[in-house]
């Protein structure tokens, strides 16, 4: 049964943006069950706010695909995906980040890189799961802002978080990746910084083959239990 957020509390306040992102992290932590019901009254008074910015930050989450809203009828965190609309969803978004980091390669300034360094030294240093989430999601929106497609990047980013059948709660999945992707972010800046579009690619390429084979990982363990889980 979804269970609900009533009666949780959090010693934060923000803006709609910064609701967005706590409740963004929760169900992708897991610890916002698919088809959670997300009461706006409930939501306003954790984050000592009025509704108006919950609201916003509902529309926020519906945009980008984590909760289905409807005026006067509330919000609820989306259903699981089937691995195999997992594995279709992953094709997409690898043909449209090849597009779009083909059109960012020519665009991206020094200024960009060095930002995106930082969000790569970010990711590397990071630990727990909101700062390893936030510092990747962060290294591409500033490639992808390069390309200046918001729609393409808008919907790469949107499925980002639902390619796990079951939650990362503990962040073993993303502490996995951040370990497995470290040289791929690292070449790929390189690539980006010599504007060459075929190391980019291929860069993407490995990225992605990295995501299906921990990907694969996670099912083997779930069908054996003899496997050991990923640290």
């Amino acid at each position: 049964m979804p269970r609900s957020i009533e009666g949780r509390s959090l010693e934060v306040k923000g803006t709609a943006e910064q609701i967005a992102d706590f409740v963004r992290a929760e169900i992708e932590d897991g610890r916002l069950a698919p088809g959670t019901p997300l009461n706006q009254a409930h939501l306003a008074a954790r984050f000592g706010m009025s509704r108006i910015p919950v609201r916003e930050a509902l529309q926020h989450l519906a945009a980008e695909g984590y909760v289905t809203y409807r005026a006067n009828k509330g919000a609820n965190v989306v259903s699981a995906m089937a691995p195999e609309e997992i594995d279709e969803i992953l094709e997409i978004r690898e043909c449209l980040e090849s597009r779009i980091m083909d059109h960012a390669v020519d665009r991206l300034t020094a200024d960009d890189l060095d930002e995106a360094s930082e969000a790569l030294a970010a990711l590397n240093r990071g630990r727990t799961p909101r700062q390893l989430h936030g510092a990747h999601r962060r290294f591409h929106e500033i490639l992808f802002r390069a390309a200046q497609r918001p729609r393409m990047a808008a919907i790469i980013q949107s499925w980002r978080f639902r390619l796990d059948v079951h939650p990362d709660v503990d962040g073993a999945r993303k502490r996995a990746f951040a370990r497995a992707s470290g040289d791929v972010h690292a070449r790929l800046l390189t690539a980006c910084r010599k504007h060459d579009h075929a190391l980019v690619a291929k860069c993407v390429r490995s990225e992605y083959e990295i995501i299906r084979a921990i990907r694969g990982q996670i099912l083997t363990t779930d069908s054996d239990p003899g496997v050991a889980p990923l640290k």
